[in-house]
């Protein structure tokens, strides 16, 4: 019990991140856009696209935490990072064929924001990988020197 209310409330943790750099990165692209095209934008979020943010902000974290977390760690990360963008690439086909049944005023920014974060968790996965492994390696290397090999 105490290991799954732990992958929960690391979930939610992850979730609630995701969620608010959606919500902050709509806000500030439908801003900047209707200043250069010249339109209004009420500062309102209908509430479809607060229910798609969060299935996509929750569904996104649970593949993070299955994949990056404790729970999937014998997988090499190349696996595990291409089953995570997999997955997270049928995410936002996901969130594009439920598209339709959103208010379609502003659909495609919204869109643009579920796929700019999406590539962003992608890039982010990726750099964190790269930093682990070249620090591994120095940390490696500091302990073969240390133990005198």
């Amino acid at each position: 019990m105490k290991k799954m209310m732990n992958f929960i409330a690391r979930v939610k943790f992850i979730a609630a991140g995701v969620f608010c750099g959606l919500i902050g990165f709509y806000m500030v692209v439908g801003t900047l856009y209707t200043r250069f095209r010249g339109l209004d934008f009420d500062y309102a979020i209908p509430f479809a696209f607060i229910i798609h943010g969060a299935a996509f902000a929750l569904v996104t974290a649970t593949l993070w935490e299955v994949f990056f977390g404790e729970t999937i760690k014998h997988w090499r990360f190349i696996v595990r990072a291409l089953a995570f963008d997999l997955l997270l690439a049928l995410t936002i086909l996901a969130c594009f064929a439920t598209s339709f049944i959103l208010p379609q005023d502003w659909a495609h920014l919204w869109l643009a924001g579920v796929l700019v974060i999406a590539v962003g968790i992608a890039v982010i996965s990726c750099v964190c990988e790269w930093y682990f492994r070249k620090t591994g390696e120095r940390y490696n290397e500091m302990l073969r020197v240390f133990k005198g090999e």
